[in-house]
């Protein structure tokens, strides 16, 4: 009997604490409907781990992604052949987007906490009222949209070639959280819709691809040993993304790129192995301006069993570490490097 009387109470016990268990514990509230809120749920040990999950669970919602380090203090300013400023642009980065989330996440609310007296573990629940956020998100939209009609008017009167690029790849970059945001204001928004935007992205992209291919001349220059092999390889780099190639050297460069090579070999063995050091630089500037728009180098030392062999070890090398230069380079000009 009182084994039967134990199993009761048990029984009993457990159905009391589910009975107590809140209904969005597994991620649905009536209170809170879908329709009109996007909710939330964390668990944890501390009822601060259980809020602090809870919103991030609500973040996780989103295409894009909160940084940590949000800093938005940079700008850049674009000269003019005389010096005198043409335009100051302000670098609108992923951050400032992330931002632009971060503030619509600040109306996220806990506004329910439980324990299980199970196990001592603290639920909480998180709720984004949709209406409200719809309406901050709809106004760094609008503020986006601002921004790329801006850039869009200065494309059209700076001077110099790599300003041009560098504002139509800020703006297509523009475009491009914008497309994100406008993904993230229809998860947020009542009717599902979205901000029609004044702008295309695809024909912005097309419009870049097009400058690249017709408008955009790149030089390329080498001196030292296997300068020829040097540039060919940048050549294959730049041509392979679509932009034009003057050989001539950069008679007729909008950017004019420059790359130096060296080699030291040693005709003193070392342990039977002969080795070479080298260093090669790549420097790329505005011909029009002379500023420069990137400048890297890289050394090593290469050993084979003979001098000959230890300096075409040196070129294979140098080439290959040329590529990977040329390769953030390419990704600078065409807007792909982070």
């Amino acid at each position: 009997m009182r084994i039967l009387v134990s199993i009761a109470l048990l029984l009993w016990y457990n159905a009391a604490i589910f009975a107590q268990e809140p209904d969005w514990i597994r991620g649905k509230s009536k209170e809170y409907p879908e329709e009109f809120y996007i909710v939330g749920v964390g668990s944890g040990d501390t009822r601060q781990d259980a809020e602090s999950r809870a919103r991030a669970h609500i973040a996780e919602v989103f295409s894009v992604k909160i940084k940590a380090d949000i800093s938005v203090n940079k700008s850049e300013t674009l000269r003019e052949s005389e010096g005198k400023v043409s335009g100051e642009t302000k670098e609108i980065t992923r951050s400032r987007i992330d931002m632009g989330l971060k503030k619509t996440l600040e109306g996220t609310e806990i506004v329910e906490v439980w324990q299980n007296p199970k196990d001592a573990a603290y639920y909480a629940l998180a709720v984004l009222d949709r209406e409200k956020a719809a309406v901050k998100m709809s106004e760094r939209i609008r503020e986006l949209d601002n921004e790329v009609t801006r850039l869009g008017e200065e494309v059209d009167t700076v001077s110099g070639k790599i300003n041009k690029l560098k504002l139509m790849l800020l703006r297509r970059s523009l475009l491009s959280d914008r497309l994100s945001l406008d993904s993230d204001f229809r998860i947020v928004s009542p009717s599902g819709k979205g901000i029609q935007a004044p702008y295309s992205y695809a024909e912005e992209n097309s419009a870049i691809t097009k400058f690249i291919q017709n408008d955009f001349v790149i030089g390329i220059s080498g001196k030292g040993p296997g300068a020829d092999v040097l540039v060919q390889t940048v050549t294959d780099l730049l041509t392979g993304k679509g932009f034009m190639v003057d050989p001539s050297g950069g008679k007729r460069a909008d950017l004019l790129i420059e790359i130096n090579a060296t080699t030291d070999p040693s005709t003193q063995p070392v342990d039977e192995w002969y080795y070479c050091r080298w260093r090669v630089e790549l420097n790329a500037s505005d011909p029009s301006t002379h500023s420069v728009i990137m400048s890297a180098s890289e050394k090593g030392k290469s050993g084979q069993l003979s001098p000959d062999e230890s300096k075409n070890k040196a070129l294979f090398d140098m080439n290959k570490k040329t590529a990977f230069i040329a390769s953030k380079l390419v990704d600078k000009l065409t807007g792909e490097a982070e």
